[in-house]
């Protein structure tokens, strides 16, 4: 075992998988779906789950982007078992921090004659691509045998030399365990690049060696690593290395087909963070893009998913992003969080809001508290993200500025029940001399009821121009909670306006 494994179980045939983003992004939604199947497998089968970020992108891999994919495996709950220890908790490996090893394995090969130094320079190389469409003509010209001194006194005079591989004949065979046996003739692959003229090992080595020697068992990725999945297993066979199990997990596209961009989901985990999403409606989503338990079940908590995932359901055809279905999955899970956590988590979407003039000392006890509690107890049932808060709750805390367009019909359509309005409200202040509270719906609703049979009247007559007036919505939540929270002073003086509000309405 490496003596940077922590798991006491390597080597003694234990599951070991990793995931191994590369900080030149975010980590996206398939990235995402890409760690959460590690993730499962590694506890599904008592195994090790490895986070190792591939930096060796110098130029592109950036601490913002690290600290974006740290957040989203943080945020998705999906913890890794073993690193260099930060302040108690486990940090991810770095690949960059792995070069000496890389380093070594390229001058294995070279001195194996599996690899050899390529002068071309990047033009020469250019010229040759236009000439050579093919990879084996290609191979057959850049492949120059040259006597090991020459290589010696060439590189010494400071010329510069990349690392190729030397593909052998044949063909490299994959067994993979969601696609099946994948045949790839050797000669349709190119003697790689696997040292860059600095020395620095590029991506395809640094992988072989990295997976190598962090004992991976098995490796589960996107299916647009095939073809690097082909040279890498030419490599652990060239350097004497045990072949990880492969798992190509196909990609995730766009609703209508084809390749998923950011008008359709293809932004940061984080983002879907920002707008409010719960991680277990994340969790969900992810799990059933790809993979299926039975053609019941479509709900699964994480716990469910380490219990009843598999490989074997997870599809080779593509699985189609659906907006949709995770809007469905996070008005579930909203609706299954306790109250006082929801309340806790839409504080940070309300105060930042300029729909929302939150008093955070009015909401941190006694009455105000209360009434924050309905509030946010009324919209849990029909609320798929806490971004959608300050817009639906706006009216609760300042007077609405106009009508939408439901509220306007409803105004319109009833414009002759302004007094009947004016009667009601004053029999809101015969029938509750001291106003009311939040927890007052019911008798809100039982001396509607009364008042409608004197008025012989009907609920809609009343019901929707007050709704519109109160709310500037012609859609809310129940008419009688929403005034039970308002309370009567702000009810009677925004019902005071209902013939302005019609004479808007038309306009």
């Amino acid at each position: 075992m490496s003596e940077e494994t922590n798991n006491p179980e390597a080597g003694s045939g234990a599951v070991r998988v990793r995931f191994a983003p590369s900080p030149t992004g975010y980590l996206h939604i398939g990235g995402a779906r890409t760690a959460l199947f590690n993730y499962l497998y590694a506890r599904q089968n008592g195994g090790t789950f490895v986070l190792r970020v591939e930096d060796t992108d110098r130029e592109r891999s950036t601490p913002e982007a690290t600290a974006a994919i740290l957040d989203g495996m943080r945020f998705l709950g999906l913890d890794w078992d073993e690193g260099p220890e930060v302040g108690g908790d486990y940090g991810p490996y770095f690949q960059s921090e792995r070069d000496g090893l890389h380093r070594e394995l390229v001058e294995r090969l070279l001195s194996g004659g599996s690899a050899y130094h390529c002068f071309r320079t990047s033009e020469e190389l250019a010229e040759l691509r236009e000439k050579h469409r093919d990879a084996a003509s290609f191979t057959a010209e850049v492949r120059v045998e040259l006597d090991p001194a020459e290589v010696s006194s060439r590189l010494e005079r400071g010329e510069k030399a990349t690392v190729r591989f030397r593909v052998p004949e044949g063909e490299t065979v994959i067994d993979d365990m969601v696609r099946g046996e994948v045949r790839v003739r050797n000669s349709d692959i190119e003697d790689f690049v696997i040292a860059r003229a600095d020395g620095s090992a590029v991506y395809n080595l640094a992988v072989v060696g990295d997976d190598n020697g962090m004992e991976i068992t098995h490796v589960m990725r996107g299916e647009d690593h095939l073809p690097n999945t082909s040279k890498q297993v030419l490599l652990f066979e060239a350097l004497g290395f045990s072949v990880p199990c492969y798992a190509h997990i196909s990609l995730i596209l766009a609703p209508g087909g084809g390749k998923l961009s950011k008008r359709h989901g293809a932004v940061s985990v984080t983002e879907y963070e920002e707008k409010g999403y719960l991680p277990e409606a994340m969790i969900n989503f992810l799990a059933r893009m790809g993979w299926s338990y039975d053609d019941k079940e479509e709900l699964f908590s994480l716990a469910d998913l380490v219990e009843k995932f598999s490989l074997d359901g997870v599809s080779s055809s593509g699985a189609i992003y659906d907006l949709k279905k995770l809007d469905h999955l996070g008005g579930h899970y909203m609706r299954q969080r306790p109250l006082e956590e929801l309340v806790e988590m839409s504080l940070p979407f309300l105060l930042r809001s300029e729909q929302v003039q939150l008093d955070l000392e009015e909401v941190a006890s006694g009455g105000g508290r209360e009434r924050f509690e309905a509030i946010i107890a009324l919209e849990q049932e029909r609320i798929s993200r806490l971004e959608e808060l300050p817009e639906r709750i706006g009216y609760y805390f300042e007077d609405p500025a106009e009508p939408d367009k439901g509220a306007r019909k409803a105004l319109r359509k009833k414009k002759d029940s302004v007094p009947l309005v004016e009667r009601y409200c004053e029999s809101l202040t015969g029938q509750f001399p001291d106003g009311w509270g939040s927890g007052d719906h019911e008798a809100l609703e039982e001396h509607v009821k009364a008042f409608l049979e004197a008025e012989d009247a009907g609920l809609g007559d009343l019901a929707q121009p007050v709704r519109a007036v109160l709310t500037g919505r012609g859609a809310t939540p129940g008419l009688f909670e929403v005034m039970a929270i308002l309370g009567m002073e702000t009810c009677l003086r925004r019902l005071g306006k209902l013939q302005e509000w019609v004479d808007k309405a038309l306009e």
